[in-house]
């Protein structure tokens, strides 16, 4: 660690490929989940009889976190030692992390639309003219998406299926940087520390950076693209080239 002219707090897990790019560009990345994720159960969804009913051929599903995608991989896909094959589902998501979580699940599902934010791809499957929806969701989720394709005569069923738990812990080091994946995170990490004004705060998306904005008047840094990858980029960019930011 003695050649890292940078230190990074990774709120959420990263990918070992993620934590060793970092490495060769001389920023050191610890991780502290601060989120933990617990799969939830759901009725509507256990047993082959409810699951194919949810999956008919013709329904659009919805996604607007990788999270969701796995546990009902995990959880409800596989029953009973029996994994349930659902075959060219109809899928609209958010993009980057969640889209690929999803066709990870669904190896031959429809793309029918995507989008970095929720808000925006609830506007493009208004146009999709159709009547209804399941959405796939933690117990923390924003608004945005099924309140607007409700006020716009679609029918959101929606399917909780997991648990997002608060996980704060006191970081006693200091950071250059620390890299929120989400408003929820965001609150946690605050709920039991403070800034150090001189830390810069990476966010993956717009909503998570409006999160800290209410919280903090440290320099926000929005990556590029809303996945782990992009966040990563983003902070060594920012590091190595961090005269062009003053």
């Amino acid at each position: 660690m003695q050649n890292d002219k940078y230190r990074i707090l990774s709120t959420r897990h990263l990918t070992d490929s993620s934590v060793a790019v970092a490495g060769e560009s001389g920023i050191h990345i610890d991780v502290q989940d601060f989120i933990q994720i617990k799969p939830l159960k759901n009725e509507m969804l256990l047993g082959e009889e409810r699951l194919l009913q949810v999956f008919r051929p013709e329904t659009v599903h919805v996604f607007t976190s990788a999270n969701a995608a796995r546990i009902l991989d995990k959880y409800y896909l596989h029953q009973d030692d029996t994994f349930y094959v659902i075959s060219e589902p109809n899928i609209c998501c958010i993009s980057g992390s969640t889209r690929k979580a999803v066709e990870n699940v669904f190896t031959d599902c429809n793309i029918l639309a995507e989008s970095p934010y929720g808000s925006e791809l609830a506007r493009i499957i208004i146009q999709l003219d159709i009547t209804s929806v399941n959405f796939f969701c933690g117990s923390i989720r924003r608004n945005e998406l099924p309140d607007t394709l409700q006020e716009a005569g679609i029918e959101v069923k929606e399917f909780v299926i997991y648990e997002n738990i608060p996980a704060p812990a006191v970081i006693a080091d200091h950071y250059d940087g620390i890299l929120f994946f989400s408003p929820s995170a965001v609150k946690s990490y605050l709920s039991a520390n403070r800034l150090n004004s001189k830390t810069v705060c990476f966010a993956i998306g717009r909503t998570t950076a409006t999160e800290l904005r209410e919280h903090t008047d440290n320099k926000i840094i929005i990556s590029t693209d809303i996945s782990e990858e992009s966040m990563v980029q983003t902070a060594i960019f920012y590091f190595n080239n961090i005269n062009c930011y003053e």
